[in-house]
């Protein structure tokens, strides 16, 4: 699954420098979001705030449907 792989790897990395994820819109659209910032805080956030398929919680329409991090 996605979501498990987001988060071994986040664990991994001793130094995050980048959080990038592409988030699927309900109108399909495809959004990318780049994090530089409070990055333990942010993978903290992807984690708690969306389920084992990585969909929003609250509206399951919006789906992380790829990432990257350095």
């Amino acid at each position: 699954m996605l979501k498990e792989q987001f988060v071994k790897e986040v664990s991994k990395h001793d130094d995050l420098k980048i959080i990038s994820v592409a988030v699927k819109l309900p109108s399909g659209a495809i959004e990318v979001i780049t994090n530089t910032q409070d990055l333990e805080n942010k993978a903290r956030y992807y984690a708690e705030t969306y389920d084992d398929n990585f969909c929003l919680k609250h509206n399951s329409s919006i789906q992380i449907v790829g990432y990257m991090v350095v």
